[in-house]
């Protein structure tokens, strides 16, 4: 069976989470004791997905609007810089 991919250590909480099967209760306890809450569930293999509290709230819309900002910012930056010196090497200034 194929995992849902929203529902995915991976996809919810990196490598700080865990992925537990319903019947194995050392890695429930594992990941309870570590301080991780069941963030999914997938009912098709019977797995839940353990993370870290809030986990599944660090990916929001305002940082990805915030990273393409910067990647915008840098662009223009780039493209200064280079006309600046390309405009210097064609008037002749050292």
């Amino acid at each position: 069976m194929v995992p849902e991919p929203l529902c995915s250590v991976i996809r919810k909480c990196s490598s700080a989470g865990k992925e537990c099967t319903s019947d194995d209760r050392e890695c429930q306890s594992a990941a309870v004791h570590d301080g991780l809450e069941i963030t999914c569930e997938r009912d098709a293999d019977r797995m839940f997905v353990y993370c870290p509290p809030g986990a599944s709230q660090r990916d929001s819309g305002v940082v990805w609007l915030l990273l393409g900002l910067a990647f915008f910012i840098a662009i223009g930056g780039s493209f200064a810089f280079w006309r600046f010196f390309l405009r210097r090497r064609t008037d002749g200034s050292p």
